[in-house]
């Protein structure tokens, strides 16, 4: 087994084997990390090669600065990194693979490596060889969130898996006259979101305007907007990543603040569950609702989410000092 520093040379080689790997999303690929500014983050991916000089792993990763300390991370633009592996990956593979990043980083000069993985609903096959390997290996989780997702494949009516009052908000929504339509409006969503997240926590969205509409480019027909409206008006709206074939994310969420008593996200979601059903997804997921690296738990966004049939999955990152 041999580890190569990736190079732009090999952007078609990685972003292929992402897209055929069995724990990858967009969100691994190039054409997503190179979306980030020249500069932003100092690249230390990885390209893992088996005897035969076939590739079985690649390792999205940059350098984080801890005072003095230099960590090789996860890519920080990316909502998880982890171990992108293919299909034939197995128990020795990662075995191999842990302390070969190890040594590799000792080199290198890091003081710790930094591993975040990909959340197991995203797996096509099951992949925890490089859990099992990094615990092995003396890795400990360094943080623990928890997402809220929905499994589409036994669902049936709303009321089957929905809690009553996010049932009934549903009906209100529709008596009051409001609908959902995919829109490509992008330009009033935003409005909506950076009001939303200036009024509540006095911050401004992840992505920029421009940002956003330049990975709808990169990505065509993976990212989509499902909107509210309201005697054709934009009232609130969810923006989702499709990130692989299993799962549709719900990245942001928002609503114009007089026309929450509409309830109109309870029918943009009940709305997005059913397209997601339809187009053949396994997972609605809507991401975390704890902050502060889950170490503080929102209960009401958690409620509201759960109201929908939405029940936790982890997301983990891995440690190791060296």
């Amino acid at each position: 087994m041999e580890i190569k520093i990736y190079k732009d040379e090999f952007e078609s080689e990685w972003d292929d084997f992402v897209l055929h790997s069995r724990n990858g999303t967009f969100m691994q690929q190039r054409k997503f990390i190179n979306y980030h500014p020249i500069g932003k983050f100092k690249d230390f991916s990885l390209m893992v090669y088996d005897s035969q000089k076939r590739l079985i792993a690649v390792i999205p990763a940059a350098l984080k600065k801890e005072g003095d300390d230099s960590i090789f991370c996860s890519y920080p633009g990316a909502s998880h990194g982890g171990i992108i592996i293919q299909q034939k990956f197995d128990t020795s593979n990662a075995l191999a693979l842990i302390p070969l990043l190890i040594e590799h980083c000792r080199c290198l000069g890091f003081h710790a490596i930094e591993i975040k993985l990909v959340p197991r609903i995203y797996q096509l096959w099951p992949s925890d060889e490089i859990d099992f390997s990094l615990r092995f290996n003396g890795f400990s989780p360094e943080m623990t969130e928890l997402c809220t997702v929905l499994p589409l494949k036994d669902i049936g009516s709303l009321n089957s898996f929905m809690e009553k009052n996010s049932v009934r908000n549903i009906k209100k929504a529709i008596s009051n006259g409001v609908t959902v339509k995919e829109s490509n409006d992008i330009h009033s969503f935003w409005g909506i979101l950076e009001q939303n997240l200036k009024n509540r926590h006095n911050t401004m969205p992840t992505h920029t305007h421009t940002e956003i509409l330049d990975l709808m480019e990169r990505f065509p027909g993976k990212i989509k907007l499902f909107s509210a409206y309201y005697q054709e008006k934009m009232i609130a709206g969810v923006l989702v990543f499709i990130l692989n074939s299993r799962v549709v994310n719900c990245f942001y969420i928002c609503h114009i603040d007089q026309f929450q008593n509409l309830r109109p996200l309870n029918l943009v979601f009940s709305h997005l569950i059913s397209w997601s059903k339809k187009n053949g997804f396994h997972f609605v997921d809507w991401g975390i609702s704890t902050e502060n690296k889950g170490k503080v738990v929102n209960s009401g966004l958690f409620k509201f989410k759960e109201g929908f049939g939405g029940r936790g999955i982890l997301r983990e990152t891995y440690r190791l000092t060296l």
